[in-house]
């Protein structure tokens, strides 16, 4: 039954009334599967060799680099969000020279930039709200350098001066931090950007700097500073630091001696933590200075002068006559003191003794032997193992104690014992490093390798999934073929038909006629055939 336009709905009506249910299933599955895929193939083939410029760009960063893409005619595809960009990858570099010649992407909030526009008639209000603005926006985008931290937003509240110190409070930030996925920040880090923000306003200290993350864990800002959690915690962080510094000091010289991987060193240590203060005061009596000199002289008389002479009018009036005499019939004293105070030497001494000294150390080292060849001619055979001979342990055990400066009355121990490693293969095999390059072939064929990848992934899907399903769905039951023959039939069918009856009517007269003028050699003809089957 040849095709035809008018009878097409009717012969897909009939055919799809006619299969099964799971055979319904699998002709939708394999419709909408051809068409996701060709989907798919059209947005493959419109990207082209698009690679990521930016990703997760601010809107106003994504215009500004948007716009020096056009400019520069440069090919660029959005993402869905409008927060990506993406370029041919032969571009990617010398544009993102180009961008940070610009100071683009300037990143999350607005910086210092936004002075660039200062009108006249600006307030003092209005200065100082955009220099709060620029301040945070600059913090953030000095934030968002770090590796690990995605964005960040900065909140700095700066009271208003006041005229007395006393009334002046202090100001205050707050910062929100949004990690990367599966990246956090160390102590170390937290303590940087408290600092770097404390720095960079005035009037705020670090202990008024509060960051959280994006899921709400406070990183800094807490106010019990000195807890006892927080002061083992730095202990523990202080002696692990120092086990791990005196195993790599020790390591490091063992294997420039022994070779790499010949030696494993651990170090235990026991610190003191206690927090001491020694005042001592010492005298000195074999050593005395003279600290003050004092000396005092007086003279004085033992009798009183006695008036004599003749009383009366003559001795007050000659002149030069006093009319009396004076009988000194006394002796003179004279009298010193002398002081001296002396001063006894003292000798006071204050010290404060060292947090963290180590009490005890235990070292343990396990180095490896050496290795004989084998001989010529032994295939298949291994390095035999040779112990290192008493001398050279006693000579790398007193290395050790020298580095680590080993004390006995302190309790140290050190260990040094010679065990064999475990290997696999002799000493003197040579790995032989990959062959450097494949992956530069494969990044500069990466287009042709993808669109046959593509091609491949096509062809193998038509072969083993389409073309089974479309042979499974198109089979049709003996009664289905009956029900199509029974449908009206064109006149050009009608004529085939009649045209293929009367042919097969020819030949069959034809035989008719060779059978009755040869019917002995027809009989034994057909004997023959009956015999062989």
């Amino acid at each position: 039954m040849a095709f035809s336009l008018s009878t097409l709905p009717q012969q897909l009506k009939l055919a799809l009334k006619g299969l099964s249910t799971g055979k319904l299933v699998a002709m939708a599955i394999l419709v909408g599967g051809t068409i996701a895929a060709f989907a798919f193939l059209l947005t493959w083939s419109e990207t082209g060799d698009m690679h990521p410029l930016y990703s997760n760009l601010a809107p106003e960063d994504a215009a500004e680099i948007v716009a020096h893409l056009k400019e520069n005619q440069i090919p660029y595809q959005l993402t869905m969000d409008g927060a990506g960009v993406r370029i041919p990858y032969d571009k990617i570099y010398e544009t993102r020279l180009n961008l940070a010649s610009l100071g683009l992407p300037r990143g999350t909030g607005i910086g210092f930039e936004v002075f660039d526009d200062t009108k006249l008639g600006m307030t003092e209000f209005v200065q100082n709200v955009n220099y709060q603005r620029a301040l945070q926006g600059e913090l953030s985008r000095t934030i968002n350098t770090l590796m690990e931290v995605e964005s960040s937003r900065v909140h700095i509240v700066m009271p208003a001066r006041s005229l007395f110190i006393e009334e002046e409070e202090p100001a205050t930030a707050s910062v929100i931090l949004k990690l990367r996925r599966g990246k956090y920040l160390s102590k170390d880090q937290i303590q940087g950007i408290v600092h770097l923000v404390s720095s960079s306003v005035s009037r705020l200290d670090p202990e008024d700097v509060t960051i959280i993350d994006n899921s709400g864990k406070m990183l800094a800002g807490f106010k019990e500073k000195s807890t006892v959690s927080q002061v083992t915690s730095n202990q523990l962080a202080f002696q692990e630091k120092k086990e791990r510094l005196m195993e790599n000091r020790i390591k490091t010289m063992l294997e420039s001696v022994l070779g790499q991987d010949k030696a494993i060193v651990r170090v235990s240590c026991l610190l003191n933590f206690t927090q001491q203060e020694k005042t001592e005061e010492l005298y000195l009596p074999d050593k005395s200075v003279i600290r003050s000199e004092q000396g005092s002289s007086s003279l004085s008389s033992d009798a009183d002068a006695v008036a004599a002479g003749v009383p009366g009018l003559q001795a007050n009036v000659v002149p030069g006559n006093t009319g009396m005499a004076t009988d000194s019939g006394g002796r003179n004293n004279q009298k010193q003191q002398y002081t001296k105070n002396y001063e006894v030497s003292k000798r006071v001494n204050r010290e404060i003794m060292p947090v963290g000294s180590i009490q005890r150390l235990s070292v343990a080292v396990v180095v490896d032997g050496t290795y004989r060849e084998p001989e010529e001619g032994a295939e298949g055979e291994q390095a035999q193992y040779v112990p290192r001979t008493p001398e050279e342990m006693a000579t790398l055990e007193s290395i050790v104690k020298s580095a680590v400066n080993y004390d006995a009355a302190r309790g140290d121990v050190i260990e040094v014992a010679n065990i064999p490693f475990e290997v696999d293969m002799a000493v003197d095999t040579v790995i032989e490093p990959e062959s450097p390059g494949w992956m530069d072939m494969l990044k500069t064929h990466q287009t042709l390798i993808k669109y046959a990848a593509a091609a491949l992934f096509f062809l193998m899907s038509f072969m083993m999934i389409i073309k089974p399903l479309a042979r499974w769905l198109t089979s049709t039951p003996i009664e289905e073929i009956q029900m199509l023959e029974q449908l009206p039939q064109t006149i050009k069918e009608l004529e085939r038909r009649y045209a293929e009856a009367d042919k097969e009517n020819s030949y069959t007269r034809q035989i008719e006629n060779l059978i009755k003028e040869n019917r002995s050699g027809s009989t034994q003809l057909m004997k023959t055939w009956l015999k062989e089957t």
